[in-house]
């Protein structure tokens, strides 16, 4: 009978080659798996409405505001509106005025468009805002630091 003589380099590289082998489909098999995954897993629950369902994020969106119609349903004119803040406008863009109305309806308003039924925003300025109300202009203005009235107490919840 013929004697079988291993060759100690032969055995060393054939194991070599193997562990190589093995090792390349560990890592195939984690490469297929992780792409298999992706592809046919469930999508997540998304957590914000999507782009394309707000029609276009624009500043008013950003500061919570209402959709012409049900502003001019749901809005009581008060006779006293407070400027809140602007975005003054820029090379050719049409600026936007946060305003509040009642104690607790703060809206954004892009310039043009109306704050309630008969009140519209003409003018956004840096120091101030122009209204058309009923026809007259009339001209808001930051509110006086000096006030006596205390700051509101707010709470995160």
């Amino acid at each position: 009978m013929p004697q079988v003589w291993f060759d100690r380099a032969n055995l060393a590289q054939n194991t070599l080659i193997a562990m190589a082998t093995v090792t390349a489909l560990i890592v195939l098999g984690f490469v297929a798996a992780y792409w298999t995954w992706g592809w046919l897993a469930p999508r997540p629950e998304s957590r914000a409405p999507a782009a394309a369902d707000m029609g276009g994020v624009s500043a008013a969106a950003l500061f919570g505001n209402v959709p012409q119609a049900e502003r001019n349903n749901a809005t009581q004119v008060a006779t006293g509106i407070k400027l809140l803040g602007v975005v003054a406008s820029t090379s050719g863009q049409r600026g936007y005025a946060v305003v509040e109305i009642d104690p607790r309806q703060i809206l954004a308003v892009e310039e043009g468009e109306d704050i309630a039924p008969g009140i519209r925003l003409t003018e956004v300025s840096a120091d101030h805002v122009r209204l058309e109300r009923d026809g007259a202009p009339e001209t808001l203005t930051w509110p006086d630091k000096k006030s006596t009235e205390p700051a509101p107490i707010r709470t995160n919840r």
